[in-house]
């Protein structure tokens, strides 16, 4: 049995991309072997040219999930400074932090924030060394109303930035609900294909 086959995805420079369908169609497992948390079993997986694994390490992949990574005790500029620390040439703290909509709480304690706040933290996080693809899985989980458009309005002003030319390609893919999305295109996976 394959969770997934024959699976080939091109996502354009600055494209929004949802990827959608029912239970078992094989979503989870494809966004798991593009962040080489899972291996195919047969075939390769290549993301902007590299193995899962080598595109993270290089920076050029990213991934919000709904759940985890984060410490409750520290504030969230001390999550995104310690995060930043990671990478050699992260962007601006206070750019991404107003990018994200978390620049009012940067000394409240994560433990503190919303749910909403937190995934707009996991969000900051994710934009600090500006990947070439950003997947969310399910992003907008836990924000309220005024918190989801908000944090659209966010994905549609990075995704114009990153529409126009760039040293390397781009692109933002989405495992979301559609709506209020500002998707352009939607993949809907069947049955693993």
């Amino acid at each position: 049995m394959h969770a997934v086959r024959g699976v080939d995805l091109h996502i354009g420079q600055g494209e929004i991309v949802a990827f959608l369908g029912p239970n078992g169609a094989g979503k989870t497992t494809t966004i798991d072997m593009v962040l080489g948390l899972t291996r195919p079993t047969s075939e390769t997986v290549k993301v902007l040219g590299h193995e899962p694994r080598h595109a993270i390490a290089r920076g050029l992949v990213s991934a919000v999930m709904q759940t985890g990574g984060l410490l409750k005790d520290l504030t969230v500029r001390d999550t995104l400074r310690h995060t930043a620390s990671l990478f050699d040439d992260a962007a601006p703290m206070d750019e991404v932090l107003a990018t994200a909509g978390v620049a009012s709480i940067t000394d409240r304690k994560v433990g503190k924030c919303s749910g909403g706040e937190q995934q707009r933290l996991r969000f900051a996080m994710a934009l600090l060394f500006d990947p070439a693809l950003l997947i969310l899985d399910e992003p907008t989980t836990g924000m309220d109303v005024e918190g989801r458009r908000g944090f659209w309005e966010a994905i549609r002003k990075d995704a114009e930035r990153v529409a126009h030319p760039v040293p390397r390609p781009r692109g933002r893919c989405w495992h979301l609900p559609v709506e209020d999305s500002p998707c352009q295109t939607v993949g809907l996976p069947w049955s693993g294909r």
